[in-house]
């Protein structure tokens, strides 16, 4: 069960591997889509600071 194949690798490198290209992956699209958010929220913000200070003054 532990022994290495012809070019040194182990069973379970293989599925290691997927492994961690998939939660790559995953990190990548959760970093890429919190950045989309957090912009969105900001602009909003900025949004609803100017209407209140344009009510205010």
């Amino acid at each position: 069960m532990f022994a290495h194949t012809s070019f040194g690798w182990c069973f379970w490198d293989f599925p290691s591997l997927v492994v961690l290209l998939a939660m790559a992956v995953v990190f990548a699209l959760h970093r890429v889509r919190q950045r989309r958010r957090q912009k969105s929220y900001e602009d909003e913000l900025a949004d609803r600071m100017a209407g209140d200070i344009l009510r205010k003054g």
